[in-house]
């Protein structure tokens, strides 16, 4: 497995200085560099953030970045809130889920949908009538930027539901069903984001997960989408790219 590339700055004798591993390579989409690395945040380009990150002393930290590669789930990263370093492994969580010590969430965003409409799903027949765990989320096709299919365990972020609002059900490709906290469901029209904890990450690919994983290109920009998700080899006529979260 390669390792992750990290972008680093160094100070030269004449005091200038010199940024090395700040892209994965000089291709760009749309003026868009292909990918990212990991590195200082504060840096003049943006590298990969952890999303959040549950250090030993147990705070929820939302401002950390990633210093080494130590295994396939595990990096080395800076916890910049306690200015201390943490070995920590992705896991698959929301903040308000993330209990254990040394584990932290790498988030990637598939698409950002304006003007979707939550409701209950109130009466008639199926698995989840008159149910106040569980809520219908619907759009317009034309008001999603990324790839236009909801995938089964995502989540979507930007309503006012509480708990993880996850996709359980896609009844057509701009209606979903997500499961939610108790709760009496009100009807409301919000800008949303369709979104998945990373299980890995390189310079090029992140990975979902799924039993079998979805692989999604990824970078910093807005999600994009002009075909179909990664299957083996990149096919640049039907381009998808999820975002990464980056600092």
């Amino acid at each position: 497995m390669a390792k992750l590339k990290i972008q680093k700055t160094y100070t030269n004798p004449d005091a200038t200085t010199t940024t090395v591993d700040s892209y994965v390579s000089p291709i760009t989409i749309n003026s868009n560099h292909i990918g990212g690395t990991g590195g200082n945040e504060d840096q003049t380009i943006p590298t990969i953030a952890c999303s959040f990150l549950r250090d030993a002393g147990g705070s929820v930290e939302t401002s950390a970045y990633i210093l080494f590669q130590k295994g396939m789930r595990k990096f080395e990263v800076n916890n910049t809130a306690e200015d201390s370093t943490t070995i920590a492994t992705l896991v698959n969580a929301l903040a308000a889920d993330l209990t254990a010590a040394n584990t932290m969430v790498i988030r990637a965003t598939l698409a950002d949908i304006s003007g979707a409409n939550v409701a209950n799903i109130g009466a008639g027949s199926g698995s989840y009538t008159n149910n106040r765990e569980y809520a219908y989320v619907t759009w317009t096709a034309a008001n999603v930027t990324g790839y236009s299919t909801p995938v089964v365990d995502y989540q979507i972020v930007g309503t006012s539901l509480t708990g993880n609002v996850t996709i359980v059900a896609i009844n057509s490709s701009t209606n979903v069903t997500v499961s939610c906290a108790t709760q009496t469901v009100g009807a409301e029209q919000v800008d949303i984001s369709e979104t998945f904890a990373v299980s890995r990450i390189s310079n090029k690919y992140v990975w979902d997960w799924e039993s079998t994983p979805n692989k999604w290109r990824y970078w910093f920009s807005d999600p994009y989408s002009t075909g179909s998700i990664l299957d083996t080899q990149p096919s640049w006529q039907a381009v998808t790219f999820v975002q990464v979260d980056n600092s």
